[in-house]
C-alpha cells in the first residue's frame, strides 16, 4: 500500500476502500484503527500552534523501497507481483535504490495513538539494506535541511541502531532530545545467521513467492550483499564460542557472506556509537528465541529459550546503563502492544513510565529450552508457510513476523479483558452460521419434540453415556434392575432397526427413564463440580483475570487467550474457593501457584493452555483437596436442547453458577470443534467448564457471542455501538450467545501430545496421560469422581453445621417434581447479561 499516510487516515475515517484496507490490515486492526483515526481528527486542536515532534523509525524491511531506473523510481519492496518475478534481486547491493514509504500494518496502530497523545507524528523510513551508520548519516542531513529542533525518536528493532549514529551527530542536542528504542538487537540477533543457513521462515516466505528463484538463489543472489543485515550478526564479545564474522566457524551448508565483507561488518558493528542519556529502551520477552548456536558437520544446533523477543535475545538487547523496561511478546508485534505503546507515550512525554516493569523475567525461567537443528527449522518453516494462504504475502511479508493483531502475550500483566476481538469476532462469524441448525433445535423444543434435534447415531450414544451412569450410581437390586431393561431395549433398538422402526420413540424411553432416575445427583455433583474451578490470577498484583478448573490432581486447564505463554503461566497463579459462604461472608480462598517448568502447553487454534498447578497453596492447603473434572473424550454426554450448567469466576470477580437458562443450541460440523449454546458470561469467564446435566464437562468456554448491527458493529446495552476506544474490555457489549471448545476433540488432541513433548525435550509428557488415563476411566465405568470435602473453619459464624460443610455461591429453591426432569432455580446467581 503506496498511498499517502493522510490518504489512508481520510480512508480510515469515512469507511472508503473498506475491502482493500481490511485485506491490508486484518479486520481486528482495521477496526481499532478506523476508531483510532476518528478520535486522532476529532482530537486535532487547529489552533493549536506547535506540538511535540515524533519521527518514527521501523525496523529492518519495515521501510517501503523503490529502485531507480532511468532516473524513475520504481517500487520493489514490497510489491509481491514484482517479486513473483524476481523483482527482489533488483535490490541487490550495487542498485540505486531509495527509501519513500513505510510498511504501516506493525507501526500504524502506534502512530495514531501517538497522534491522538497529541504528538506530530510521522514516519522516518530509511535504506535497510545498508549498514546503520551509514543510513543513521543520510537521515540527519535530511533533517538539518529542514530546520528541526526538540525531536524524540520512536525506533523499532534495526532502527534503534540508526538512531545510535543520529543521536551521535547530535551532540550537542539541538535536534534529538530522546530517544525511545523497542526490541533492537544492539548486540545482534541470531535471525541473520538463519537467513544465511537457509533455515529462517522469512527466506523460505520470499522462495514461496518468487518463482524464478530458490532459497539459495536469494540469499546467495541479493540478502548476504546487505551490509544492514551483516552487521546485524551476533556479537562476538558476547558470543566468544560463536564468531559469525569468521567464515571459519560457519558449517559448509550455509551460504554466509566473503570474509572481507565480514571483517568488514564486525569493524561497523563495533564502530557504531554507543547510546547516552537520551536513550531508554523497551525489551521484548517471554517467545521462544534463538540465544546460542553450535556449528557442526551437519549444520548449525540452535538452542532456543523464552529469554527474547522471538527474533532478538534479552541480553543481545540490553545496552550499558541505558534504562530499559520489558515487554512479553513477539518482535513484529511489539509496536501493535497496548502496554509498550502507552510506556512509549509516556516516555515521550516525560521520560518515565509505569506501564511496564523494569526488570527481566526470573532467571530461573532460562530452564525452559529447547535444542534444534538447521534442519529441523527448515521443516518447521515448510510447515508454516505451507499452512497458510500465501496470496496473503499481498498484504504484507511482515504479516510473518509482525502480526497487527494485539495479542494477550504483548501484554506483560494480564487483565480482566477475557475474550479478545479475534476470538469474538471468530465467534459471531461461526455462531452467525449455526443458525440453520439452532433454528431445528428450536423448532423441536416448540414442537415438544426434543429428541428430533439430534441423529439416532448421536442420540444412541447418549442413551449409552446415560446408561453407564446409571449403572455406576446403582447400589441397589432394584435399580441394578432398571438399568439392564433399558440396556436390553437399548440393544434390541440397535439391532432391530431399519427404515420403518420408530427409532426415536425407543429411544425416548430409554432416556426418559434414564435422566428421571439420575435427577436427584444433580445437586449433590453441582457442589463437587464447583470446587475444582478456580480463578487465574496475577501472581504479583492479586488481579483476576480468567477462569480454569482442574482435569486431574495438579493439572488446571484454561483458554490460550488467557495463558500464551510459559512466561505469563509463571507469573500466573490460581485461587480456588474465591466464592461467597453458606452465610453470605466472603471466602478469601487458597491460592496456588503455576508450575510451567513442569507442564505448559497451549495451542491457539484449540483456544487451550494446560499447566501443572503447585501441590500446595500460600496457606498450606493440598491441591487434592479440590478434585478434578475429568476430560470425557467419547461423544454422547449431551443432546442439542438440552440445558448446559457453567461455573465461572465473571469478570474474573468471584465464582458464580448459571443453571438451566442456556441451552446447548448448535455444534457446527464447520469447524469440528466449537459448541454453540446460551446463557450468562462475561469476559473473565475465559476457561470455564461448560457442563451437561449429569456434571460432566462437554465444552471449555471460549468466547462470547455479541449482539450485532445490520453493518457488523457491536451492540452495547445503551443501543450505541461498541467503541474499543472507550471499552477495550468489552464490558459495554451485549452477549446474546456463547461458544466453548468441544471436550471431545480437545482429547482428541492430547492423545498425541505426551509423545511430542517427549520428543521435544520438554517436561509433563506423564501428567497428560494421567489425565487423558481418568478421562477414559470416567468414560468407561460411568462413575462421577468425589473430591475430599474438607471442613473449613467459620469462624463468627451464626451456626456450626455437622458433618460436612460446603458452598455455593447461589440459592436453590427444591419442590415437588414431575416424574420428569427437576424444577431448577433459572440462573439464580448468574451476572447480569452483557
Amino acid at each position: 500500500m503506496q498511498n499517502d499516510l493522510s490518504e489512508i487516515e481520510s480512508w480510515l475515517r469515512t469507511g472508503a476502500h473498506e475491502a482493500e484496507l481490511r485485506a491490508h490490515f486484518g479486520s481486528p486492526l482495521y477496526d481499532e484503527l478506523t476508531g483510532l483515526a476518528r478520535a486522532a481528527e476529532a482530537n486535532l486542536n487547529p489552533f493549536e500552534t506547535r506540538r511535540p515532534k515524533v519521527l518514527f523509525l521501523p525496523g529492518m524491511m519495515g521501510s517501503r523501497l523503490s529502485v531507480i531506473e532511468n532516473g524513475q523510481p520504481y517500487h520493489v519492496w514490497i510489491d509481491p507481483v514484482d517479486i513473483t518475478t524476481g523483482g527482489l534481486s533488483k535490490l541487490k547491493w550495487g542498485s540505486t535504490v531509495v527509501a519513500n514509504g513505510t510498511v504501516l500494518a506493525p507501526y500504524f496502530k502506534m502512530y495514531l495513538r501517538l497522534k491522538l497523545a497529541g504528538f506530530d507524528t510521522e514516519f522516518l523510513p530509511y535504506d535497510w539494506r545498508q549498514s546503520p551508520a551509514v543510513s543513521g548519516t543520510a537521515l540527519m542531513r535530511q533533517l538539518t535541511k529542514r530546520g528541526l529542533s526538540d525531536i524524540t525518536l520512536v525506533c523499532h528493532s534495526m532502527g534503534g541502531l540508526v538512531a545510535r549514529q543520529m543521536a551521535a551527530e547530535d551532540p550537542n542536542r539541538r535536534m534529538i532530545s530522546r530517544v525511545i528504542t523497542i526490541g533492537t538487537p544492539n548486540f545482534g540477533s541470531y535471525a541473520p545467521m538463519q537467513v544465511f543457513d537457509l533455515s529462517h521462515g522469512m527466506v523460505r516466505a520470499l522462495a514461496a513467492v518468487d518463482l524464478t528463484q530458490d532459497r539459495t538463489d536469494i540469499v546467495k543472489g541479493t540478502l548476504r550483499g546487505f551490509p544492514g543485515l551483516v552487521e546485524l550478526l551476533p556479537s562476538p564479545d558476547l558470543r566468544p564460542d560463536q564468531d559469525a564474522f569468521n567464515r571459519k566457524s560457519w558449517p559448509k551448508t550455509a551460504l554466509p557472506p566473503q570474509q572481507t565483507a565480514l571483517t568488514q561488518a564486525a569493524k561497523a558493528a563495533r564502530a557504531l556509537p554507543a547510546p547516552d542519556d537520551r536513550f531508554q529502551q523497551i525489551i521484548g520477552v517471554g517467545v521462544l528465541t534463538t540465544i546460542a548456536a553450535t556449528a557442526n558437520e551437519a549444520g548449525f544446533e540452535y538452542t532456543q529459550s523464552q529469554d527474547g523477543d522471538g527474533t532478538v535475545p534479552r541480553d543481545l538487547a540490553e545496552m550499558g546503563t541505558v534504562p530499559r523496561f520489558y515487554a512479553e511478546g513477539k518482535h513484529g508485534r511489539l509496536c501493535n502492544a497496548s502496554a509498550v505503546i502507552a510506556a512509549t507515550i509516556e516516555l515521550a512525554e516525560s521520560g518515565a513510565t509505569n506501564a511496564l516493569p523494569t526488570a527481566p523475567p526470573a532467571s530461573a525461567f532460562e530452564s525452559l529450552r529447547r535444542t534444534v537443528t538447521s534442519e529441523t527449522l527448515r521443516a518447521e518453516a515448510e510447515h508454516d508457510i505451507d499452512t497458510r494462504d500465501e496470496t496473503a504475502f499481498a498484504g504484507s511479508f511482515l504479516s510473518r513476523e509482525m502480526d497487527p493483531v494485539d495479542t494477550p502475550q504483548a501484554h506483560t500483566q494480564p487483565s480482566a479483558k477475557g475474550y479478545t476481538a479475534e476470538v469474538v469476532r471468530d465467534a459471531a462469524l461461526r455462531w452467525r452460521a449455526s443458525d440453520t441448525e439452532r433454528q431445528t433445535v428450536r423448532q423441536s423444543q416448540a414442537e415438544a419434540r426434543p429428541l428430533q434435534a439430534e441423529t439416532p447415531e448421536r442420540l444412541d450414544a447418549y442413551a449409552r453415556r446415560l446408561i453407564s451412569q446409571l449403572d455406576a450410581a446403582s447400589t441397589t437390586n432394584e435399580a441394578r434392575k432398571i438399568s439392564r431393561q433399558l440396556e436390553g431395549a437399548r440393544r434390541d433398538m440397535v439391532e432391530l432397526q431399519g427404515p420403518d422402526l420408530p427409532v426415536i420413540p425407543i429411544l425416548e424411553r430409554v432416556i426418559g427413564e434414564a435422566e428421571e432416575f439420575l435427577s436427584v445427583m444433580f445437586i449433590k455433583r453441582a457442589v463437587v463440580a464447583a470446587r475444582a474451578v478456580g480463578r487465574i490470577v496475577s501472581r504479583d498484583t492479586g488481579r483476576g483475570f480468567g477462569t480454569g478448573f482442574l482435569i486431574a490432581p495438579g493439572v488446571l486447564i484454561t483458554n490460550h487467550h488467557v495463558l500464551a505463554t510459559a512466561l505469563q503461566a509463571d507469573r500466573a497463579a490460581v485461587q480456588f474457593r474465591y466464592e461467597l459462604e453458606i452465610d453470605s461472608r466472603e471466602a478469601q480462598g487458597h491460592t496456588f501457584a503455576l508450575d510451567p517448568h513442569r507442564l505448559f502447553y497451549a495451542d491457539a487454534r484449540l483456544d487451550l493452555a494446560v499447566v501443572a498447578v503447585a501441590p500446595m497453596a500460600e496457606d498450606g492447603a493440598a491441591i487434592t483437596e479440590f478434585g478434578f473434572l475429568p476430560l470425557i473424550g467419547v461423544e454422547g454426554k449431551i443432546r442439542k436442547g438440552q440445558p448446559v450448567n457453567i461455573i465461572q469466576h465473571p469478570l474474573a470477580g468471584r465464582k458464580q453458577v448459571v443453571f438451566r437458562d442456556s441451552l446447548l443450541s448448535a455444534l457446527p460440523d464447520d469447524p469440528d470443534f466449537v459448541a454453540h449454546y446460551t446463557g450468562d458470561t462475561q469476559p473473565g469467564s475465559s476457561g470455564a467448564p461448560v457442563f451437561s446435566d449429569l456434571w460432566e464437562v462437554i465444552a471449555l468456554h471460549h468466547s462470547g457471542v455479541p449482539d450485532e448491527t445490520a453493518n457488523g458493529q457491536y451492540l452495547t446495552h445503551s443501543g450505541a455501538p461498541w467503541n474499543p476506544l472507550t471499552d477495550p474490555e468489552m464490558r459495554t457489549v451485549v452477549w446474546i450467545a456463547n461458544e466453548g471448545i468441544r471436550i471431545s476433540r480437545i482429547v482428541r488432541h492430547l492423545e498425541s501430545l505426551p509423545e511430542h513433548l517427549l520428543a521435544q525435550g520438554q517436561p509433563g509428557a506423564h501428567l497428560i496421560e494421567d489425565v487423558l488415563a481418568r478421562g477414559r476411566q470416567a468414560a468407561r465405568d460411568g462413575t462421577f469422581p468425589t473430591s475430599p470435602i474438607v471442613t473449613e473453619r467459620m469462624p463468627d459464624a451464626p451456626f456450626a453445621p455437622s458433618g460436612h460443610t460446603v458452598t455455593l455461591p447461589l440459592q436453590i429453591s427444591i419442590g415437588q417434581a414431575a416424574v420428569t426432569a427437576p424444577n431448577r432455580a433459572s440462573s439464580v446467581a448468574s451476572p447480569p447479561r452483557g
